[in-house]
């Protein structure tokens, strides 16, 4: 035997070695969990008190699927090593679907080189759709820098807003101005987009939150504060200095109080070398390309948005590799990590959001329906809708294909149209099939946005759809884009003319992305879903021939 062969036997006695460690590991492993198995039991069989019962059956369905996933790396590592032990390196990335292929080819014809099924009935019984919801509490689980940052934020805008006014004025802030008569699916992408703003650049958020409808719901209403801190400039009103306060609108109207030269921009009379600016949609390609705190020294940011405009910020070179740090690498879902946070419904919100998911069931497909979004279309301006059984149809494919079990599964609709409603109810019951509404709905033209408690029931609906494993949404409505990106969902879209769209990047829609802003990031790997999300609703072939609100017909 001449060197090189000696040398080959020696890596490959090596190799089986490691490999013999690596089995007994997991052997041991096993063997733990097994313990743990056995000791669930016995502590179950202790407990006689049903209501222990739900919970002792979690944790026993939690041991199981570890005890299946170490058993499928303990023959993932076995294959590896049998087929580098082969020397067939070049077809390694195929080899285990030949193998697993090659081994039930066998099976069918009753022989097997080992005598055993190495791939049981109980491999292939795996739940997937366990696993399903594991990904998704890890696609939803906050980023480590990112919470990291969030926690010297926390401290930075508890001592700015403090009681002591002349601390305040330290600090710089971003304020966000909402859009009087903007649903909160165009509003709360902006909201986002503030706060990045002011982490990256150590600024403090503010938000001046207005409706000009009939009842208004304040922010506090909606949402209650993250962390113990306040963001609602009307709340913060007797901890801020007015040399701050002075620039903070009081309507809805995004301007610096004491702006000489048409709104843009103020320098305070007093000689403290405080100013304010204000950023609207004209200047947001700066956004994507300049140093934010050289282009705006000033002490206050009114930052005005009804859209979502975050791709500008996160592609920015100043900021990009922050953004990158923060998030893990990924820039799909900035908007639903900052959301899980900031967003945190309020109280009376969220007790809507838990009556109505103890309704739902262990797998839940939500589906929005807009059928009331007005859309110009020329001299013919209406909503250009397909009937609510598009919608359904495909709900009911996209859960079987998944393998959602009938069941265990409820559909979920939220809707702006009573009509949708009854359709749902009879095309679900015909299949047997569950579907499931939130109470206490009211519906008008686009929506009831006539009460406090309607408003409210906005948010709710957006963050149940949030919660759901899967969601079907209408094209161009902002509602399903963000609730989507809330849960970290990659949902799909039925347009206008009844053919559907997977949005691909789970994150709200740039509206105006395809209205020649997006030039400022013309490499930007969001792009071809920003430019395609909302633009040509009622565009689309064949939109005329929707039915759906020619004389309110069912």
């Amino acid at each position: 035997m001449n060197q090189t062969q000696q040398q080959i036997v020696t890596m490959r006695e090596q190799q089986k070695r490691r490999i013999d460690r690596r089995s007994k590991q997991v052997r041991l492993v096993s063997l733990i969990l097994l313990g743990g198995i056995l000791l669930a039991l016995s502590i179950k069989e202790s407990f006689k008190d049903r209501a222990n019962e739900d919970a002792d059956a979690v944790f026993e369905a939690k041991i199981g699927l570890a005890n299946k996933l170490a058993k499928r790396r303990e023959k993932a590592q076995a294959e590896s090593a049998d087929i580098q032990d082969r020397g067939d390196s070049s077809r390694f990335k195929y080899q285990f679907m030949h193998d697993r292929h090659h081994h039930h080819k066998q099976q069918k014809h009753g022989s097997s080189s080992s005598g055993t099924n190495d791939f049981d009935d109980d491999d292939d019984d795996d739940d997937v759709l366990e696993i399903r919801k594991l990904l998704k509490r890890a696609l939803t689980k906050r980023p480590a820098k990112f919470e990291l940052a969030l926690g010297e934020y926390v401290k930075r805008h508890k001592v700015a807003t403090a009681t002591n006014k002349k601390q305040s004025e330290e600090y710089k802030y971003i304020v966000y101005v909402s859009g009087g008569n903007d649903g909160y699916g165009n509003r709360l992408p902006g909201v986002a987009m503030a706060f990045l703003w002011a982490l990256l650049t150590d600024r403090i958020l503010l938000i001046h939150w207005r409706d000009t409808f009939p009842n208004p719901a304040s922010w506090g209403k909606l949402f209650q504060p993250p962390d113990g801190i306040e963001f609602d400039v009307d709340k913060l009103r007797d901890s801020l200095s007015d040399k701050i306060l002075q620039f903070v609108p009081i309507g809805s109207s995004a301007s610096c109080n004491n702006a000489g030269n048409g709104g843009k921009k103020s320098q305070a009379s007093s000689g403290s070398g405080l100013a304010c600016a204000l950023v609207v949609r004209e200047d947001y390609q700066k956004i994507a390309q300049k140093d934010l705190n050289k282009q705006y020294p000033e002490k206050v940011l009114l930052f005005k948005s009804d859209d979502y405009a975050m791709p500008l910020l996160v592609n920015n070179e100043h900021y990009k590799e922050d953004v990158k740090a923060l998030f893990n690498n990924r820039e799909a879902n900035v908007f639903g990590h900052i959301a899980r946070w900031l967003l945190t419904p309020s109280a009376k919100v969220q007790q809507t959001v838990d009556r109505t998911m103890e309704s739902l069931g262990k797998y839940n497909f939500g589906m929005h329906l807009r059928m009331q979004k007005p859309m110009p279309a020329g001299g013919d301006k209406g909503v250009k809708v397909p009937d609510p059984e598009v919608f359904f149809r495909f709900a009911r494919m996209r859960a079987e294909a998944l393998g959602f079990p009938a069941s265990e599964t409820v559909f979920y609709l939220a809707s702006d149209d009573a009509r949708a409603r009854e359709r749902a109810t009879l095309y679900f019951r015909k299949y047997d099939l569950t579907v499931r509404f939130m109470d206490g709905i009211k519906f008008g033209n686009d929506g009831d946005r006539t009460s406090v408690e309607s408003l409210q029931n906005a948010i709710a609906e957006m963050r149940v759809l949030s919660m759901c494993d899967e969601i079907i949404g209408s094209y161009g409505s902002s509602f399903s884009a963000v609730a989507a990106s809330w849960g970290a969902i990659t949902k799909y879209d039925i347009r206008a003319d009844g053919s559907y769209w997977n949005t691909a990047w789970n994150e709200p829609c740039w509206r105006f992305a395809s209205r020649g802003h997006n030039s400022a990031i013309s490499d930007a790997a969001s792009l071809p879903y920003h430019e395609g999300c909302h633009e040509g609703q009622s565009t689309f072939k064949d939109w005329q021939k929707s039915n759906w609100n020619k004389g309110k017909s069912s």
